[in-house]
């Protein structure tokens, strides 16, 4: 049978329980191999680190008791995005990612979410018109880039947020991302990478005060794998590329202090000038994506804007 006309299979769409989750993890990985011929993800964990984030919703496909796709959606404060999406390889062409995709967007519309976004390969129509018809438009390119990570460590002024108290820390990363997109809060990843001890929050600038704030993933058992430390979100006031070149140094500096071999961040190139800076800085493109948007709007991926992030 012809992949077009295979028969549209009806699936039970609920939350993922932690018994599905070696299943889940194992069909993200197929599927993820079935479209780019390999498994590149060795080590990290993307399946169990979203499933404990307090920030999102995991939900699965069943065919009767068999688990045959999964969906995450994560919040951002006023910012939500789906991903990662899917299914099972041989069920690929029978609706099933609709039925998750469509379930996720709904989640993140319950929750009120300002701007609903996602990450998909710049090179999948098939992907693209899937998002589009839930009113998600393809914009700018965002390039997943990495460096190695120098032997010796910037001189920067940069602290552990896992050292400072829990509600001072959040607060100060909750001032700097109002100030890059109205009600943008990082306050869950904050919590999801220090309370699974899978990585760092990472300050640059004064301490009292400080002007960058990364949440970073370190190594195996986290989003980054073993020898990565990478950067899911970071930002700084818009406008301000010297404290981006700091924050930058000052996830650098950790990595190193970490023993990372390379440092993985993400950045959409309609903030030109933060994606020269990394290109400058020797960041080079491994994965070339298309971030899609519900509205169809700038949101906060403008030229002033310091931002990176990756909303796989």
């Amino acid at each position: 049978m012809g992949p077009h006309l295979r028969r549209r299979a009806e699936c039970e769409i609920r939350p993922l329980r932690e018994p599905d989750l070696d299943a889940a993890d194992r069909i993200q990985r197929r599927a993820f191999a079935a479209l780019v011929g390999a498994d590149d993800q060795r080590d990290a964990e993307l399946v169990r680190t979203r499933w404990a984030a307090p920030n999102t919703a995991a939900l699965g496909a069943f065919a009767g008791t068999r688990l045959v796709g999964s969906v995450f959606a994560t919040r951002w404060g006023s910012v939500g995005f789906v991903g990662p999406l899917s299914v099972e390889p041989e069920w690929w062409d029978r609706g099933i990612g609709s039925q998750l995709f469509a379930a996720a967007d709904g989640v993140l519309r319950e929750w009120g979410v300002v701007r609903r976004g996602l990450f998909t390969f710049a090179h999948s129509p098939r992907h693209h018109r899937l998002y589009q018809r839930f009113g998600y438009w393809p914009r700018f390119l965002t390039a997943l880039m990495s460096r190695p990570v120098p032997a010796a460590p910037p001189a920067v002024e940069w602290a552990p947020g896992s050292a400072r108290d829990r509600e001072e820390l959040t607060a100060a990363a909750g001032r700097l991302a109002g100030a890059v997109y109205p009600g943008l809060d990082l306050a869950g990843e904050i919590a999801s990478v220090l309370d699974q001890k899978i990585g760092e929050v990472v300050l640059s600038g004064p301490a009292a005060a400080p002007t960058g704030v990364a949440v970073v993933h370190d190594g195996a058992g986290s989003e980054a794998g073993s020898g990565v430390a990478y950067v899911k979100v970071g930002l700084v006031r818009p406008g301000v590329e010297a404290d981006f070149a700091a924050l930058v140094d000052a996830c650098l500096a950790h990595a190193a202090v970490l023993g990372a071999e390379r440092l993985v961040v993400g950045v959409n190139t309609a903030r030109h000038r933060a994606y020269r800076h990394l290109v400058g800085r020797g960041f080079v493109t491994d994965v070339p994506g298309v971030t899609m948007h519900a509205p169809n709007d700038a949101g906060y991926d403008r030229d002033d804007v310091f931002v990176i992030d990756d909303w796989r």
